[in-house]
């Protein structure tokens, strides 16, 4: 029996460790981003700045033909059924104003827009990461079509929010161990390799909007609702409907 004792404890050791190790990893991609953006200076962005943005923008895609792309969206995508759900799928949940949007090259034939936010409040994640500058991506954006004349790409399940509006969404860590060579070098390309670079959670689902003078928040994406809905969007619609009214209450 004493020889037992001993031998079992020697084959549970790999067990503890691998456990460890599994933790580990899932912190990875939010300590990751935590540990150099907390502890940049304290940035803002002022309504100036903000309007130049605006006006440089507008000059850049105002004249553009707008090509309406539609978006079809995985069953296996994350659905944030509450606020717990959305909390729990996400490093971060935060708040924030849209500062600037910047055309990226193209990534596979795909167009797609760098957006700069300036976060105001963190809902879940370290709240240092507030009153600092990140950067997500948006897929839709100015390109050349077929006939090599620039057009302007908007998905009707993710149109792109405008500068000045607020948000609300979940984002993570770029998990750039995992991410081919091809991707890295893509994210780079357009700036967004370093720590205050993130990916929106399925923004076709995590994504709300205020306009820059609006008063509540809503589902970004607006082919959820309406006429032309389907019924699985509608259904979806009517669990989001809860959550955005959640959101508004607590965090408008």
């Amino acid at each position: 029996m004493k020889k037992i004792i001993p031998l079992l404890v020697l084959l549970l050791i790999p067990l503890g460790i691998s456990a460890c190790s599994t933790e580990s990893q899932s912190e990875n991609s939010a300590s990751k981003s935590e540990t150099t953006i907390v502890n940049k200076p304290e940035q803002t962005v002022s309504d100036d700045e903000i309007q130049q943005n605006k006006q440089k923008w507008e000059k850049e895609t105002k004249s553009l033909k707008v090509v309406h792309d539609k978006v079809s969206v995985s069953d296996y995508a994350t659905f944030p059924e509450d606020l717990k759900s959305l909390k729990k799928n996400n490093d971060y949940v935060i708040s924030g104003t849209v500062t600037n949007l910047q055309r990226m090259t193209d990534n596979n034939e795909n167009a797609m827009t760098k957006a700069t936010i300036l976060v105001t409040k963190v809902i879940k994640g370290n709240e240092k990461l507030e009153q600092h500058k990140i950067k997500v991506s948006f897929s839709g954006g100015i390109t050349k079509n077929a006939k090599s004349k620039k057009v302007f790409i908007q998905k009707s399940a993710v149109p792109i929010p405008e500068i000045g509006s607020k948000i609300i969404t979940g984002i993570n860590a770029y998990d750039t161990d995992n991410a081919d060579k091809k991707q890295t070098e893509y994210l780079k390309e357009n700036g967004l390799d370093g720590t205050d670079a993130f990916e929106i959670s399925v923004p076709e689902y995590n994504l709300w909007i205020k306009s820059e003078h609006g008063e509540k928040y809503h589902l970004n994406n607006q082919t959820l609702t309406g006429k032309n809905a389907t019924d699985k969007n509608k259904k979806y619609a009517k669990e989001l409907k809860k959550l955005t009214e959640q959101l508004n209450n607590n965090y408008n």
